[in-house]
């Protein structure tokens, strides 16, 4: 039996546009085009994110037991990374809410703003890289662009994705009187792992 919630979602997906027949409009590529990780690095630190560096001869499991050694329940979403829970085993935001650490790989990151992208590929669930204590993402120093404007004209991520998420470090919020606070609302803490 459908709803009336049903039968207008239905109808939303039914008249969606398609990139063939609405391309999207050029956009002038405007700023700095430096896309290099040490700029990434710089901007993730800027706003409270932080690169899991490698200790010689560390796996990424071993390196997320050493960063979070109280995590108990570790979903990855990655081949590079076993974790506790099964990624299979997340359903609801409920199963979300249990994780202590969420490993995903981001197609790309943004250097100028630090960001990392997510979208329904990576996420079995639209909450998965939010409800956790702390997410670990793991992205390709190849997959970095320079801003923005390089983003939307480089990545087809922007022209496929049903959705997507910019991350720039872990969740943060501030009073009137400047006062920040990180890990409010989402993730107490992401980390970018290269590979």
């Amino acid at each position: 039996m459908n709803t009336a919630r049903d039968e207008i979602l239905q109808a939303l997906r039914n008249n969606r546009p398609t990139p063939e027949n609405h391309p999207l409009p050029p956009v002038k590529t405007l700023g700095d085009l430096d896309a290099s990780r040490e700029r990434f690095i710089a901007s993730l630190k800027v706003l409270g994110g932080d690169v899991l560096e490698p200790v010689e001869g560390e796996t990424l499991d071993q390196a997320i037991a050493r960063r979070h050694p109280d995590a108990k329940v570790i979903c990855s979403n990655v081949p590079e990374a076993k974790g506790t829970l099964p990624v299979e085993k997340v359903k609801t935001p409920q199963d979300a809410a249990t994780i202590d650490v969420t490993v995903v790989r981001a197609p790309f990151g943004i250097a100028e703003m630090g960001s990392i992208f997510l979208s329904e590929s990576q996420l079995p669930i639209n909450s998965f890289a939010h409800l956790g204590q702390h997410i670990v993402v793991v992205l390709s120093p190849d997959a970095i662009t320079a801003n923005m404007h390089t983003a939307y004209q480089e990545r087809p991520e922007f022209k496929t994705a049903n959705y997507g998420v910019l991350m720039s470090g872990p969740s943060a919020t501030a009073d009137i009187q400047g006062v920040l606070i990180r890990g409010a609302q989402g993730v107490r803490s992401l980390s970018v792992w290269f590979a």
